[in-house]
């Protein structure tokens, strides 16, 4: 392996850890607690930024600039605010400069979250989904964690890639030992995931393809990467077809373009 294990977990360790605050925050939010989520949301003048930034936006055309944090947090609601949260928890991993993977990543992420949120409410009920939110946040900071372990390699990934052309999955398995899922799995044990999320992430590679929600997760990060802006990443999983058998309803929905 190019990159041994050693400096994979050395890497890894450098994820910063979710700041208390935003911890609180999302518990709150579990918890449907608005106001509470959003005084703790107050303690980091970052994510408060973010989020004032987004509700004051042409998206919202709002006639007055809003700033006090309770008011925010009302006028978004409980999705959009742990959509908000999330996509602040994985900006935290966005590399400086991208040096693998050319794609819109904002774009990816938003509709990675928006087409999880959707899909899982549809194929298992919305009970499910808030059991299993954070799970949908996780995939796309992965994507950040395997730019940058392949990054930092990139003379040899190119070398490599120009002399037997592989799936960038391929290449960063022999490459790390590793695969995007494995990654996901361990951004979620380093956040302070339960185990039973990090789980349904470490068996999206679909090997054996036996837990609908895992499926539903290798589906749409195939499904997603399929579509032109996106393509860069598509070979980082190698698709296994059988994932759609344990999601009837969400591949029938999706093929028939509904």
């Amino acid at each position: 392996m190019l990159i041994t294990k050693e400096e994979i977990k050395k890497y890894l360790k450098e994820i910063p850890p979710v700041p208390e605050s935003v911890k609180n925050c999302l518990q709150y939010l579990k918890q449907g607690e608005l106001k509470k989520a959003a005084m703790e949301a107050d303690k980091d003048l970052v994510l408060k930024k973010q989020i004032e930034t987004v509700v004051n936006s042409a998206y919202f055309s709002l006639p007055n600039r809003v700033e006090d944090i309770v008011q925010l947090f009302s006028m978004i609601g409980l999705e959009m605010a742990k959509s908000l949260v999330y996509s602040y928890l994985v900006s935290l991993l966005q590399p400086k400069e991208w040096k693998i993977f050319n794609i819109p990543f904002h774009d990816f992420q938003a509709s990675f979250m928006s087409e999880y949120e959707k899909y899982m409410k549809y194929e298992f009920g919305e009970s499910e989904y808030k059991k299993y939110a954070e799970v949908g946040a996780i995939v796309p900071a992965a994507v950040c964690v395997c730019d940058s372990l392949l990054g930092d390699k990139k003379e040899q990934v190119e070398i490599i890639m120009n002399s037997a052309p592989l799936e960038y999955g391929t290449l960063l398995k022999r490459m790390t030992g590793v695969t995007l899922f494995d990654i996901a799995a361990t951004i979620a044990e380093l956040w302070g995931l339960e185990d039973e999320k990090g789980s349904v992430l470490k068996k999206a590679e679909c090997d054996k393809c036996e837990d609908p929600k895992a499926a539903l997760v290798h589906f749409l990060f195939f499904y997603l990467s399929s579509k032109p802006q996106f393509l860069d990443i598509n070979s980082l999983i190698e698709f296994k077809p059988e994932s759609i058998n344990l999601i009837p309803k969400t591949y029938e929905r999706i093929t028939n373009g509904s």
